[in-house]
């Protein structure tokens, strides 16, 4: 059975390569079916894990193949509806992931539940980044399509440093299951290396700015 890719290590680098971007979540996922399936995200919950209807926006930039922006100055409130955070908060990036001049295959969105503005360089940045993570989401999208439901949350826990015992914690079974289903994982992910989740973010970070 092949090694399980180094998901919490290339999860680690996409935060610090987003720590560039002021936000507050932030989503990385590939296109399936006309929906955005997560493959990676800022925090731990169940509604990324689903695929998410992509909203006109996103569409826009998946359309156009460039960044798109949404900037307001009315701060969401604490207790809105974290399902709806691309309508509520009062900014959200989105960014194509793919090569450039080619059909985008992923997307990145940053959204921040205060009021900020993203800058022509912020853009800039996120549009380098999509680039980057490219062959990341093109190794990850197929494997991570063959996963059921309390699979691809197993992926996501393993993202965030999660053991076995605590993922059997966290999903409510015992620890034998969520070992089964760490190996099942393994298993359908043992196409990919630790090489495909690599991107240089740190020299993307100096090139952009």
């Amino acid at each position: 059975m092949g090694q399980l890719p180094d998901l919490q290590q290339a999860r680690r680098r996409l935060g610090l390569a987003l720590s560039v971007l002021t936000h507050d979540r932030w989503v990385v996922g590939y296109l399936r079916g006309g929906c955005l399936r997560a493959i990676a995200a800022s925090e731990i919950s169940r509604r990324f894990l689903k695929g998410q209807e992509l909203r006109p926006l996103s569409r826009r930039a998946l359309y156009e193949q460039k960044p798109i922006v949404v900037n307001t100055v009315i701060e969401a409130e604490e207790g809105g509806n974290e399902y709806d955070w691309e309508l509520d908060w009062p900014c959200i990036l989105y960014a194509p992931i793919g090569e450039p001049g080619r059909r985008p295959i992923g997307l990145l969105i940053v959204g921040c539940r205060r009021d900020h503005w993203y800058s022509d360089e912020d853009i800039a940045y996120a549009q380098a980044l999509g680039c980057s993570l490219a062959p990341m989401v093109a190794a990850l999208r197929k494997p991570l399509g063959r996963l059921n439901e309390d699979e691809t949350a197993v992926a996501h826990l393993l993202g965030h440093g999660f053991s076995s015992e605590e993922i059997a914690r966290a999903m409510g079974t015992d620890e034998h299951r969520a070992r089964t289903m760490v190996d099942s994982v393994r298993q359908k992910l043992q196409t990919v290396s630790s090489q495909d989740l690599a991107f240089p973010a740190m020299q993307l970070k100096r090139m952009t700015w």
